[in-house]
């Protein structure tokens, strides 16, 4: 949630707008180049660099109150994909300090410019905005940057959505360098290796591993399934999963399983939550589902090597995570569906000798525990027996689309409209 999609709001006071004419122009470019068109001009300024740090932390904390960040990062914490004690609003802030030129912003459908006022914008700022009119573009003709405003406790979707429109974003800039500058478009695979996780650990080795992959990864990944996708159908095909977006980061890792109509199989949400609460006193704090990709970080967090982590993580079907705050610490349960039994048991048995670290801040004298049947694997700290054999069987709802996540789940759509609204109204 904190890593996947962030903007950026606007500043207390209005910084002075691009010219018309190159704005029109970079417009036009960005129309042109996706095949899309904008209902009314974008509102583009100029944001000083030293205005930047101030316009991010005022869109943290109007897109993520303290309350729902401390329960984001205690549930990270829990089931060890974070680890302890890490200032993750403080990491967010640096991070994207330090990487961003230009953005789009949804919640003030605003496009900024991080630099000073000048008549024209050299190159590389000039690619960076078309890359975010095609934000603004999707923002116009797709409820996509709304859906992934709205939520808060579903990372692998927010990932798999997130993914798409930098995917689409970064192709379309590419396709607009090539008409203006004669520059072939990037392959995929120079793409990747441009953003490969090692290449991230050396430029970004102080931010927590569970937000530099996130964030970094969707570029490559989306720019591949992108680029498949326009090879195979044109930009109608691009626009159609704009429609029917992938909805897991599986899809992202593995694109011929959304590719191929026939390999696609319905998001599965693990009804974890339907238990009360482990104990007397006990309080939610945070929920969430973390992946393919948050598995395989979660593996790395633990010491394995990246192909290792690959294949423990290959075999992902669903899963679904929430820790509660008791009077007597914290306790966490992580349940996890993989695609078939075998599957399920080689996690388990690599993730048996990793748990010691897991019960840090959990009830006291309540070690972490694994237990499986069948398909499903469940971690935890602080759960009864009884509690922690009815939470391995919970029922699993599909949904084959994102229409039907939505439907499913309103709350999503109702809160990006309170935020823009609230963004509206902010000074």
């Amino acid at each position: 949630m904190l890593s996947v999609w962030l903007g950026a709001c606007a500043p207390a006071a209005a910084p002075p707008a691009l010219p018309a004419a190159p704005l029109e122009d970079l417009q036009a470019a960005a129309q042109a180049a996706r095949g899309l068109a904008f209902s009314a001009p974008v509102d583009a300024r100029f944001l000083p660099p030293e205005d930047l740090a101030r316009a991010l932390r005022r869109e943290l904390d109007l897109a993520l109150p303290p309350d729902l960040a401390r329960g984001d990062v205690a549930l990270k914490e829990a089931v060890g994909l974070l680890p302890p004690g890490v200032d993750l609003r403080a990491a967010v802030l640096g991070f994207q300090e330090r990487a961003v030129v230009g953005y789009y912003t949804p919640l003030e459908r605003r496009l900024y410019v991080v630099e000073r006022p000048r008549a024209s914008l050299p190159h590389e700022t000039a690619l960076v905005a078309v890359h975010e009119l095609v934000h603004a573009l999707q923002d116009d003709n797709t409820p996509l940057l709304g859906v992934l405003m709205g939520l808060t406790e579903h990372d692998d979707l927010a990932f798999a959505l997130g993914a798409l429109v930098e995917g689409d974003a970064t192709w379309a800039s590419f396709r607009w360098e090539e008409a203006t500058q004669g520059l072939p478009p990037l392959p995929a695979e120079q793409l990747a290796e441009d953003f490969g996780v090692e290449w991230a650990e050396a430029a970004h080795g102080a931010t927590p591993r569970w937000l530099r992959e996130v964030f970094l990864l969707q570029y490559p990944l989306g720019y591949e399934l992108v680029t498949r996708l326009v090879e195979a159908g044109g930009v109608a095909a691009l626009d159609a999963a704009l429609a029917d977006p992938p909805l897991t980061s599986e899809e992202l890792l593995h694109p011929e399983r959304y590719l191929e109509p026939r390999r696609r199989r319905p998001r599965l949400e693990l009804a974890l939550e339907s238990r009360p609460p482990p104990g007397a006193g006990c309080r939610r704090l945070a929920a969430n589902g973390f992946g393919e990709i948050g598995l395989a970080i979660w593996a790395r967090e633990r010491g394995l090597d990246a192909a290792t982590s690959r294949r423990l993580a290959e075999g992902w079907a669903a899963d679904r995570a929430v820790a509660w705050r008791c009077p007597e610490g914290r306790r966490f349960a992580w349940l996890l569906e993989f695609d078939d039994a075998d599957a399920a048991e080689r996690f388990a048995r690599a993730a048996q000798p990793l748990l010691a670290d897991l019960a840090a801040g959990s009830v006291r004298s309540a070690p972490a525990r694994l237990d499986a049947a069948g398909r499903r694997v469940l971690l935890s700290a602080g759960l009864p027996d009884a509690d922690r054999t009815e939470r391995l069987a919970v029922a699993t709802r599909a949904f084959a689309s994102l229409e039907e996540f939505l439907a499913a789940h309103p709350e999503v759509l109702e809160r990006s409209r309170a935020l823009r609204e609230q963004a509206r109204r902010a000074p």
